[in-house]
């Protein structure tokens, strides 16, 4: 398998400024989603940085309406005591993202459900994936719905992202959803999700194997959160881990 890093994760902000020590996302049309409105770190800034970095996030955000801070700190970055007392210290919530991968021959020989049918995302089935888009979307609050549901129903309509989605049915009902990225170098996996009544019925085994058979040769990659569950089951099914990097975010900071 080829060396993967998080450089090949697909970032779906809008570039504001990017230079040698950051690059700044802030999208105005997505006011409150976090990861496409962030700094992300090239090179670990000293705190008295990160602290100036704190008042110039803010100042931008309030222009937009967005409410919160974030920050993403460089792969593979440990970050010290006196960094995490910091962070504490100044009330963000501190968060492990972690990248693995799959070689595809390995995913497309996951057990399939042949009660499973699964489908592209059109506009014929976009209520369907949409249903179980916003079951996920739900513990983030009304507005997060509203402004995930706006961008993502726009983004299948118009045809203006490089996202294919897809929707499991497990006996013509809509349980599951999956965003697959498709690059020269890898095939990514996101916004994987089957609805709670119906896991542990091969569903996710199911989808995970379509992905497998559209990567061809490449592998598949995905970033799971460091203190999920999920990603014991990942390990479990034979995803190698790459690498991590720490994120920080501030709700309500605004």
């Amino acid at each position: 398998m080829t060396y993967i890093t998080m450089k090949q994760i697909k970032e779906n902000g809008k570039i504001y400024l990017e230079d040698e020590l950051n690059i700044i996302y802030l999208t105005p049309s997505d006011p409150i989603t976090y990861h496409m409105n962030k700094w992300q770190y090239k090179m670990l800034p000293s705190i008295n940085q990160w602290y100036s970095d704190i008042e110039k996030q803010r100042i931008l955000h309030k222009k937009q309406h967005s409410s919160h801070l974030s920050f993403t700190f460089p792969e593979n970055q440990l970050l010290h005591s006196t960094w995490l007392e910091a962070i504490r210290n100044e009330g963000f919530q501190l968060g492990l993202l972690e990248l693995y991968a799959i070689d595809s021959v390995t995913l497309k020989q996951f057990e399939r459900n042949i009660q499973v049918d699964i489908e592209p995302v059109t506009s014929f089935n976009m209520e369907d994936y949409l249903s179980v888009y916003n079951e996920f979307s739900k513990p983030y609050g009304e507005a997060f719905v509203k402004e995930s549901e706006e961008r993502t129903r726009e983004a299948i309509l118009n045809q203006i992202d490089d996202v294919t989605r897809i929707v499991a049915y497990y006996l013509h009902k809509p349980v599951g959803i999956l965003d697959i990225i498709v690059t020269d170098e890898t095939v990514e996996i996101d916004g994987f999700g089957v609805l709670e009544d119906y896991r542990h019925k091969g569903i996710g085994t199911t989808m995970q194997s379509y992905v497998g058979h559209l990567a061809g040769s490449r592998p598949v990659i995905l970033v799971a959160d460091g203190d999920d569950t999920a990603k014991d089951m990942y390990i479990k099914q034979g995803y190698i881990f790459q690498s991590f990097q720490y994120q920080i975010v501030k709700e309500d900071a605004i």
